[in-house]
């Protein structure tokens, strides 16, 4: 899209003054009866809005992207998403010029646009500045045909190669994408950054394309060429795996490298020597070690006791991170790893450069990893783009077995990765050389859930009683990072919110502590205070809920249908038990059926119920042990669940017993 963060600086040994030509914009497109008359789009039911035509114009020559549009406004929600326009660009090397726009109504009466764009900060960082440049479009309503068009006018300093995302939100007629390249011949050359932010001249222009149908990227004389017609919307379904790293796009970019062999090779070294700099077991670092580990400890417990202590450290992905002149005040530099370890302060892959430079001062082999976050995006090896690796992981053999290891995530379990860190694809070091590698997933016993409720139900109504959540592995990462990012209250308020949100009506929850809040070594626990009232009455008989922590939680999957393959993040077992007490005069008529489910080897779902005298008991328990689906196995995967939801669905009777009779008091005097 236009206002790409990518810098390509562009370098001249002669700079040629001159002037740009003025914004030349086409005439407006005049609407056809069939487009005014339009309520429905037949290539796309129940669109919210489709695009009639979409244009991008690019031109690295005279430094400006242009954007041109027609969007046909179907529905009260389509009015809601195109009434405002939004274009995000970098104010240090851009400006946003020549916005136009009309309304034109199904009648065809027009309404130009003649208000001013306004700005709206989005980042700021250093020198980045990425703003918003925002307009409304005037008396936008169902049956509208709004058409617009601006430009993104660059510095003469930068070119900006065009990164097309053919795919939108809604449904695309006729799209066209131009791009005119920068010519980088005779004195005149380009510069681009490398794995470590240096630059390095560019030899030539390369692209990454993922089209549909027969949609390809043609190069002609006056530059590249695209068409695309009937492009279908971009999927927003739930649990769908990062889809802007599945759709449809066209990625330019300038680069030194003939192909992605050389890339990654190159790249991969660059990043490695780097790595192996900071991490440099030091004096200072071989000091640390030996204050920490003991000569007889085991592999196992050596490690333990180096992740124990580098968890330990301020970790300012999570925290504040501070700046330049911040650290220069203070005195502080960041050169080492043995700079971290003294600071006790460091980003997340500082930090993790710390873990392998003292497993290395320990005698273990470490290396470096550098991964994607799973949870929104992936690594696309055909283009040529080392920014895509974000996070820095380590991976030490331990007894003859690679382990991996995620210390920059504050937090995450000793030999564990984040979830978003798991089966993904990155840049490994090895003894070779660095090399692509996939990281390992994860099984269903490391992310578990136990939910333990023992309640009290009155004659009234009325329920008391206790929750107690213990939690390992992904749940248990997310909130004690939850707690680093917000205050204490925030954060139990958000708890009790996501609780409450499951429980039955008129049941209420109130978090009294957690346990293990700062230890991630053992299992999390959150004990919370219930109160509130339970059931509903008709006649002799009272219905509760059958499932007490599913009362509330809508079937997943409810569409029959699915475009995009299934992504549950991450393999999990949850299990709740649950125990009601009865108050006198109440018995159990009747509970849920026991239910086994199982997804052929992929998934189980189990409950079984037991009644005793006055006590009503449940457990039940889901697996997840394969989290990847495609769209054919879909139906399979729904019905699983839907079922599994049915059966939470079902009610425990209770039958009110009638009082039993009491002998009649015997009248004065009678004889006894």
């Amino acid at each position: 899209m236009p206002g790409s963060l990518r810098r390509c600086f562009l370098c001249l040994s002669l700079l040629l003054p001159g002037t740009l030509p003025a914004f030349a914009a086409p005439n407006w497109t005049q609407p056809t009866p069939e487009e005014l008359k339009m309520t429905a789009d037949p290539a796309a039911p129940d669109a919210p809005a489709t695009y009639l035509f979409r244009e991008e114009i690019v031109d690295d020559k005279l430094h400006f992207h242009r954007v041109y549009a027609r969007v046909k406004i179907l529905t009260e929600k389509g009015k809601d998403e195109f009434s405002d326009i939004e274009i995000p660009y970098d104010r240090s090397v851009a400006q946003i010029r020549g916005v136009e726009g009309r309304t034109i109504h199904a009648d065809g009466t027009e309404v130009p646009f003649t208000g001013k764009p306004y700005d709206k900060e989005l980042v700021k960082r250093g020198h980045l500045k990425i703003m918003q440049k925002v307009f409304s479009m005037p008396d936008v309503q169902v049956g509208s045909i709004l058409e617009y068009r601006y430009e993104l006018q660059y510095d003469d300093r930068y070119v900006e190669p065009p990164r097309w995302f053919i795919q939108q939100d809604v449904y695309i007629h006729k799209a066209h994408y131009h791009f005119i390249p920068f010519d980088m011949s005779g004195s005149r050359f380009i510069t681009v950054r490398d794995s470590l932010g240096k630059e390095r001249t560019a030899t030539r222009l390369l692209w990454y394309e993922h089209l549909p149908g027969t949609a390809k990227v043609q190069e002609r004389i006056d530059g590249y060429d695209l068409v695309a017609n009937d492009v279908p919307a971009l999927t927003d379904e739930d649990y769908s795996p990062p889809m802007d790293s599945y759709s449809y796009r066209v990625l330019f970019y300038y680069s030194p490298q003939f192909s992605g062999k050389d890339f990654w090779k190159d790249e991969g070294k660059t990043w490695s020597k780097d790595v192996d700099r900071f991490a440099n077991p030091s004096d200072k670092i071989r000091t640390a070690v030996a204050g920490i580990v003991a000569p007889n400890d085991t592999e196992q417990q050596k490690l333990q006791k180096i992740y124990a202590a580098v968890m330990g450290i301020e970790n300012t992905r999570f925290t504040r991170e501070h700046s330049a002149a911040e650290n220069k005040a203070e005195g502080l530099r960041v050169k080492t790893a043995a700079d971290i370890w003294e600071q006790k302060r460091g980003t997340d892959d500082e930090i993790t450069r710390l873990f392998i430079s003292m497993a290395r001062a320990a005698g273990f082999k470490a290396y470096a990893m550098i991964v994607t976050e799973r949870d929104h995006a992936l690594l696309n090896t055909g283009y040529l783009e080392w920014s895509q690796l974000e996070d820095e992981i380590a991976v030490v053999p331990v007894n003859g077995k690679d382990v991996y290891f995620d210390p920059g995530q504050r937090y995450c379990e000793y030999g564990k990765l984040n979830w978003i860190h798991a089966d993904v694809m990155g840049v490994r070091q090895t003894d070779n050389g660095p090399e692509l590698t996939l990281t390992p997933g994860q099984s269903y016993p490391e992310n578990e859930t136990i939910r333990l409720a023992e309640l009290q139900l009155a004659p009234n109504g009325s329920l008391t009683g206790t929750v107690r959540i213990s939690m390992m592995g992904a749940e248990a990462l997310r909130w004690r990072q939850e707690a680093l990012r917000t205050d204490e209250d925030a954060m139990k308020k958000k708890f009790e919110d996501e609780l409450q949100e499951r429980v039955p009506d008129g049941v209420h929850v109130r978090l009294n502590h957690f346990l293990a809040l700062n230890q991630s070594d053992s299992k999390l626990m959150a004990v919370v205070d219930v109160s509130g009232s339970l059931g509903t009455p008709t006649g002799k008989r009272v219905f509760l809920p059958g499932s007490f922590f599913e009362a509330r939680t809508k079937p997943l999957f409810a569409q029959q249908k699915r475009e995009s393959m299934v992504d549950l993040m991450y393999p999990y077992v949850a299990q709740d038990r649950v125990t009601i007490k009865l108050p006198p005069g109440m018995s159990i008529e009747s509970t849920p059926t026991d239910t086994k489910l199982p997804l052929q080897q992929f998934a189980l779902y189990q409950i079984v119920n037991q009644h005793n005298g006055d006590t009503f008991a449940q457990v039940r328990q889901i697996t997840v042990g394969n989290i990847f689906y495609k769209v054919e196995e879909y139906p399979q995967l729904r019905d699983f669940f839907q079922k599994a939801s049915a059966q939470d669905q079902q009610q425990v009777v209770l039958q009110r017993m009638a009082a039993a009779a009491m002998p009649a008091s015997a009248p004065a005097g009678a004889s006894q």
